[in-house]
């Protein structure tokens, strides 16, 4: 999977963007995106970490979509963002993780 993909603002993350309670349809949409991992064993990362990577990720793209931030201050947030997780699990790889590529697949 490439950055580009977790870039991406799709149809899917528009419609959760557009209700005033943003954060709490963010919350339901990664769960429910999420569900089938449940009982997966042996996930390379804690899964809670990974949904709140997600989380500010998606909250950088809804400050672009409103115009607070530029897009290539979005891309070098969401860099970053994927290094400091990457420092704290290091065995960490986005392109491979199954929790990022079942979220933004």
């Amino acid at each position: 999977m490439l950055l580009m993909k977790i870039l991406d603002i799709d149809s899917r993350f528009l419609k959760v963007a557009s209700h005033e309670a943003f954060m709490d349809e963010l919350d339901k949409h990664i769960e429910g995106k999420l569900a089938s991992l449940d009982d997966m064993l042996g996930l390379p990362s804690d899964k809670h970490d990974i949904e709140q990577l997600i989380r500010s990720v998606e909250m950088q793209k809804m400050k672009c979509l409103k115009g607070e931030i530029s897009a290539k201050r979005l891309y070098r947030d969401i860099d970053h963002a994927l290094s400091l997780f990457k420092t704290k699990h290091p065995s960490f790889d986005f392109q491979k993780d199954p929790v990022i590529v079942a979220y933004y697949s």
